[in-house]
């Protein structure tokens, strides 16, 4: 469990950025875990077979798709600890969908918060019905702070 410890959603989007930033004003700096969910390029099947194929070229292409992955969890890290925050970075793979990914995390780590910006907000209080945002909202266990766009921020 990690109590005390907020969850921040990173993707290393504008969105995702402008939420840090928000929360490190609202929320004030504290232990972090910055997270990167991400979903291999190509199914678990396709890279086998492409790993058979070319004798082994899939399972590099997974290692450097690992590593982009954890150098875009490092990423929105260092932004956090610019920021006041005592802040470590994690990489997810997942072969579902990035949301249930996330989902699995959070509730499996139990955070006091999770923070994520969103560009699937219709308006500042409807959400897209498939974004990542109303899926983290609906399915976590946890206080979810959701940051809209910073044009968004900014009006209300």
């Amino acid at each position: 469990m990690s109590e005390g410890r907020i969850v921040i959603a990173y993707d290393g989007s504008e969105n995702a950025r402008h939420a840090i930033e928000v929360a490190a004003t609202e929320i004030g700096a504290g232990l972090a875990t910055v997270v990167h969910a991400w979903e291999p390029l190509s199914s678990a099947s396709s890279r086998l077979a492409v790993y058979a194929t070319i004798g082994g070229a899939g399972g590099q292409e997974l290692a450097w798709e690992r590593d982009q992955a954890q150098a875009k969890a490092e990423e929105g890290a260092a932004l956090a600890r610019e920021l006041g925050f005592d802040a470590n970075a994690v990489a997810i793979e997942g072969e579902s969908p990035v949301v249930r990914t996330l989902v699995e995390y959070i509730n499996e780590q139990r955070p006091r918060l999770v923070v994520l910006g969103t560009r699937g907000l219709t308006g500042l209080r409807g959400f897209a019905a498939g974004s990542v945002s109303h899926g983290v909202a609906t399915h976590v266990h946890v206080p979810v702070f959701i940051v809209p766009p910073e044009e968004q921020t900014q009006a209300t």
